[in-house]
C-alpha cells in the first residue's frame, strides 16, 4: 500500500505517461476554422457492448447477399461470440448477467451463418435452451429480426404501424415525441414490418428453423398465438394492459386492410407513407455522414433502403461507411460499437490531464503540455460551425440545429449531445493556459446547450423533451427510460457546470440573461433529483456514486457551499459505501433494483468516482480526508506495471439493462482522482507541524 507522496504521485506519473501512450492520431482530420486537413491527436477508447451487434449485422449482410462477409471476418465474429458468453455458455445482454432467449438465439443464428456446424459444442448450450425454451417467446425485437430471417412468420409480430407517422405531432403517439434513439430504431422496425422483409428460404433457413423449435413442424407453429408470448427472465418493462391493447387495435387494422373494399386504397397509402419514410432515411444518412444515428437503426435502413432499390447512391455510401463503427482484433474478434466516443472521451481526458499537472514531475509535465495542445486543437475541429443540412431539414426531421455542439464521437456523426457539448467545452476551460479558447465557441456552443434544456429545468442528452412521459408504451421490453428525454443528473449537472462558469464571459447581453435563467431553473431541478439517503441516481453510469458525483460537481459549480445539507448528505452517502479495503465497488444490479448493492470487491473506475466527488464537494472534514487517503492509497495498489488500471465488471449504462464498458474510464478517472489524492497528501505533510482539528480546504 502506498504511504507517502512519493507513492501516490509516482502511481500517478505512471497513469499520466500510459494515458499519453494512448493518445492516437486520426489521420487527415478536417479543421473547420481553415478549411485545412491535418493530423491531429486525441484519445478515443472502445466503447463495449454485447454482440447484439455483430448478430445482427451477419443476419442483415445474409440479407443483403453477404458479400461484407468474407471468410476473415466470418472468423471474426465467431471470434467475438465465444468472448462474450455468460458463465454457461450462452448469452446475455452482457456477459456477467443471466442468460437471454433474445442474445442466444440471435448469436446461435449469426454463428450458423458464419460457418459454426449445428453440432459444435460452442452452440450446445444453445441448443439446450431451445429445448428447454420456446423460442417463440422471444422478446418483439427478436420476433423481428428472426422474421428478417424468415425464420418466424411476421403474423406473430406486434406491428409497427408505418401510419402513425400521419398522426397530429401534437398527439403523444406521434415518433415526433419519442427519444430520438428509440424513434429511429422504430422507424426501421416499421419500414420493415411494412414491408415484410424476409430471407428466402434456403438450405440453411429449413436448419435453422429445426434448430430453433426442436421437434416441432415449422408451418404448424402458432405464431399469430405467440404475439404477445415472452419469456419472462428477458424482461425488464413488460408491455402494459394500454400498450397490449394498443397491439391488438393495430393487429384488427392489419386483418381489415386486407378486405376487398379497402385493400387498395390502404395499399396505397401504405406504399406513400414507406416512400416517405424511405426519404426520411436518406435524410438521416446524408446528415450523419451516412452513419446514421447508430448502427441499430443504421442495419435496419440498409435492409430498408436495400429492399426499395439495391443501387441506391446513399445505400452504397452507407456500406461503405459501415466499417466506421467496428473494432476487431484476433483476440476478442468483430465488434460493433454502439457508438464512438472520441470527443466524449477526449474532453475527460483533457480535463483529468489538467488537474494532474501540478502533482507530476517536470518530464512528464512537459509532455502533458504537448499532448493537451494536441488534444486541444483535434476537440476545436469538432464543434459542428456548418450543419450538413439545412435548418428547415433538421426542423423536418423532429430534430434541434445542430450548430454549436458536439457530438459524442466526432463532428463527423452529426447528433450533437448536451453534455458532450458541455464537458468539451469544459476541457478548453480546464487547460485555456495551454491552448485559448475563442468566444465564438464558447457562444454557439451554449446557443446549443440551451435548446436541451427540459421545460421542468433539467437537461435530456440529444434535445429536449417534446412531452408527456411515454414510458407506458415502452415497446422495447428489455430496456427500461428509453421512450422520453428525461432530466438526467449528468447531463443537468454537465451542463449546469459549464453555464456558471462561462455566464460572465458571454457578451451578448440577451444570451447571458437566459443563461443565468437557466442556471436558476437547472440548479432547483437538479436539487430536486437527490434522494432521501443523499444519493443522485446515474442513468448513464453504474450508478449512484456516478450520479452523485455529478450531483455535487452541478450543485457545487451553483454556488452550494461545503456546507450546504444536500452536499452534506451526498458526502455522507459516498463515504458511506466503502469498503474496508479503502475501495469502493457497486454491483450491476442497482441499476435495475435500484437499491444500492456492494459488488463484493472494489472497483476501479467507481472508486475514483467516489474520490472525485469527496473532493470536489469542496471543504475535506477530518472523515472525508481519512476516505480520500486510504481510497487513493488502494487506487494506487491496483494499478499494473504499465500504468494502466485492470478490467472489471462494465460500469457504463444505457436504458438501464445494456451495460457498456468505455475503456477509457479506468485510464481517465483514476488519474484525475489520484491527482487529488497527492494534493490531499502533500497538504497534510506540509501542515503535519500544524494542528488539525478542523475541515480545510484542499488544493488541486
Amino acid at each position: 500500500m502506498p504511504e507517502s507522496f512519493q507513492d501516490l504521485s509516482a502511481a500517478l506519473d505512471r497513469g499520466v505517461r500510459r494515458l499519453l501512450e494512448l493518445q492516437a492520431t486520426e489521420h487527415a482530420t478536417h479543421d473547420h476554422r481553415d478549411g485545412t486537413r491535418r493530423a491531429l491527436a486525441h484519445w478515443e477508447g472502445e466503447d463495449i457492448w454485447n454482440p447484439m451487434l455483430p448478430a445482427q449485422y451477419a443476419m442483415a449482410m445474409h440479407v443483403l447477399g453477404g458479400q461484407e462477409l468474407t471468410p476473415e471476418r466470418k472468423r471474426r465474429i465467431v471470434q467475438q461470440l465465444l468472448h462474450e458468453r455468460t458463465a454457461s455458455g450462452r448469452w446475455g445482454l452482457h456477459r456477467f448477467g443471466e442468460d437471454s432467449l433474445f442474445m442466444t438465439a440471435l448469436a446461435y443464428v449469426a454463428a450458423r451463418i458464419c460457418g459454426v456446424s449445428a453440432d459444435d459444442e460452442l452452440l450446445a448450450p444453445a441448443r439446450a435452451m431451445f429445448a428447454e425454451e420456446d423460442v417463440l417467446a422471444i422478446p418483439s425485437w427478436g420476433k423481428i429480426w428472426l422474421a428478417i430471417m424468415n425464420l418466424y412468420d411476421w403474423e406473430g409480430v406486434n406491428a409497427v404501424p408505418v401510419e402513425a407517422w400521419l398522426l397530429p405531432e401534437s398527439l403523444p403517439l406521434h415518433p415526433a415525441n419519442y427519444y430520438c434513439h428509440t424513434r429511429l430504431i422504430y422507424m426501421g422496425m416499421a419500414s420493415v414490418c411494412g414491408l415484410r422483409l424476409r430471407a428466402p428460404r434456403s438450405g440453411l433457413v429449413e436448419q435453422l428453423r429445426a434448430e430453433l423449435y426442436p421437434g416441432r413442424d415449422y408451418d404448424a407453429l402458432d405464431f399469430a398465438g405467440s404475439r404477445h408470448a415472452l419469456r419472462e427472465q428477458d424482461l425488464y418493462a413488460a408491455p402494459t394492459r394500454t400498450l397490449r391493447a394498443m397491439y391488438d387495435a393495430v393487429t384488427l387494422f392489419e386483418r381489415a386492410r386486407t378486405l376487398p373494399l379497402v385493400r387498395r386504397p390502404l395499399g396505397d397509402l401504405r406504399r406513400r407513407i414507406l416512400a416517405d419514410i424511405r426519404e426520411r432515411m436518406r435524410f438521416e444518412l446524408r446528415s450523419s455522414d451516412h452513419t446514421c444515428l447508430s448502427p441499430v437503426n443504421g442495419l435496419l435502413f440498409m435492409l430498408t433502403l436495400h429492399a426499395w432499390d439495391p443501387k441506391d447512391p446513399e445505400l452504397r455510401r452507407q456500406r461503405e461507411r459501415f466499417d466506421g463503427w467496428v473494432w476487431e482484433d484476433d483476440t476478442e474478434g468483430f465488434r460493433i460499437a454502439g457508438a464512438r466516443s472520441a470527443t466524449w472521451d477526449t474532453s475527460f481526458a483533457i480535463q483529468a490531464l489538467a488537474k494532474a499537472r501540478p502533482e507530476l514531475t517536470t518530464a512528464t509535465r512537459a509532455k502533458v503540455d504537448d499532448a493537451l495542445r494536441e488534444a486541444l486543437t483535434w476537440l476545436g475541429t469538432q464543434q459542428i460551425r456548418q450543419a450538413q443540412a439545412e435548418p428547415h431539414e433538421y426542423q423536418a426531421a423532429y430534430r434541434v440545429d445542430p450548430r454549436g455542439g458536439f457530438c459524442f464521437a466526432g463532428v463527423w456523426h452529426g447528433w450533437p449531445v448536451s453534455d458532450c457539448t458541455a464537458e468539451a467545452l469544459e476541457a478548453f476551460l480546464h487547460a485555456e493556459d495551454v491552448l485559448a479558447v475563442d468566444d465564438a465557441t464558447l457562444h454557439a456552443g451554449v446557443r446549443f446547450l440551451l435548446q436541451c434544456q427540459n421545460p421542468d429545468g433539467g437537461f435530456g442528452s440529444y434535445e429536449a423533451q417534446k412531452g408527456m412521459n411515454l414510458e407506458w408504451m415502452n415497446p422495447a421490453e428489455m430496456f427500461g427510460d428509453s421512450m422520453t428525454e428525461l432530466s438526467y443528473v449528468e447531463c443537468t449537472a454537465s451542463n449546469l457546470i459549464l453555464l456558471c462558469e462561462v455566464q460572465d464571459r458571454l457578451h451578448d447581453d440577451a444570451l447571458r440573461d437566459r443563461v443565468r435563467k437557466a442556471i436558476a431553473r437547472a440548479e432547483r431541478k437538479l436539487r430536486s433529483l437527490q434522494n432521501e439517503d443523499g444519493s443522485f441516481d446515474g442513468a448513464w453510469g453504474v450508478a449512484y456514486l456516478y450520479g452523485t458525483l455529478f450531483g455535487i460537481r452541478g450543485l457545487r459549480a451553483a454556488g452550494a457551499a461545503s456546507g450546504d445539507p444536500a452536499i452534506q448528505k451526498a458526502r455522507a452517502f459516498v463515504r458511506g459505501l466503502q469498503r474496508a479495503d479503502g475501495s469502493w465497488g457497486e454491483h450491476w444490479r442497482v441499476c435495475v433494483t435500484e437499491r444500492h448493492e456492494d459488488l463484493g470487491h472494489g472497483h476501479v473506475t467507481q472508486s475514483a468516482w467516489a474520490l472525485l466527488a469527496l473532493a470536489e464537494a469542496g471543504l475535506i472534514t477530518p472523515e472525508d480526508e481519512a476516505a480520500m487517503l486510504r481510497g487513493s492509497a488502494w487506487l494506487a495498489s491496483m494499478q499494473l506495471p504499465n500504468g494502466d488500471w485492470p478490467e472489471q465488471e462494465f460500469a457504463g449504462v444505457f436504458f438501464r439493462t445494456a451495460l457498456i464498458e468505455y475503456r477509457i474510464y479506468r485510464r481517465v478517472f483514476p488519474i484525475w482522482a489520484l491527482s487529488y489524492g497527492a494534493a490531499l497528501h502533500r497538504s497534510r505533510t506540509a501542515s503535519s507541524d500544524t494542528p488539525q482539528s478542523t475541515a480545510r480546504p484542499l488544493r488541486a
